[in-house]
This record gives structure tokens, sequence and C-alpha cells, in this order.
């Protein structure tokens, strides 16, 4: 089995980084960008994730939901959390099929306890 490696995708530097850095002494890998553009080029460069957590307001381009869509599609059985303050009311229409949304201000923790949840169910 694979070890864990995350795509963590938020514009706020703060929160990307305090993030990160507490899943990664988690021991989980995680790689991060900070707008949706730069997911994907992640995506195209890495040949393995066994896990998206994305916010919703990206700033400028496209959305979070937008990043996981495009990114099922390379991996179609992708484990998705979505994180923000702003977008809870949306997550039914817009965000992918068996996802979890989390409101901000979250732990880290609550981030990873989500994608265990996500990767149990999905091997049951």
């Amino acid at each position: 089995m694979q070890a864990q490696q995350i795509l963590f995708v938020e514009d706020d530097a703060i929160i990307g980084l305090s993030t990160c850095e507490f899943m990664r002494g988690q021991g989980v890998s995680v790689l991060d960008a900070d707008n949706a553009a730069s997911a994907m080029v992640v995506v195209g460069r890495n040949g393995y994730l066994s896990g998206l957590v994305t916010d919703v307001d990206l700033g400028a381009g496209e959305d979070g939901f937008a990043v996981a869509h495009r990114v099922r599609l390379a991996y179609p059985d992708l484990p998705v959390v979505y994180v923000s303050g702003t977008a809870a009311t949306r997550h039914l229409a817009e965000g992918v099929a068996d996802s979890i949304f989390i409101d901000k201000p979250c732990h880290p923790r609550q981030i990873l306890e989500a994608l265990k949840g996500l990767r149990s169910a999905r091997a049951a």
C-alpha cells in the first residue's frame, strides 16, 4: 500500500503553511498549491495522490469545486475534502460525489479524520 500523499489547495498562505506543517507532522506527504492553476500543475507532475483537500474560494481563476471535478477526472475514486468558511450551502450542488465539507475555522486533525473516513468508506 502506498503512503498518503495529499494535494492541499489553499490561497491563504498562513492557513496553508500551518495546515501542511501539521499534516506533515502526522506523517502525511503534502503537495501544496495556492490556486487552481498551480493545483493542476501539481496533479500533472505527480503519479499518485491519496486525497485532495481544497478551499473553495481560491481567488482569481477556478474555485475549489472546479479543482475537485478536474482532479477526479485523473483520480475517479480520490477522497475529496472541501474546507471553506463561505460555501457550505453550495457543496451539495457543486461538490463532487462522496466528498466531505468542513466549515472554517477548523483544526487540521478534522481534515485528516475526514480523509480517513472517506478512505474507509471506499474500502468497505
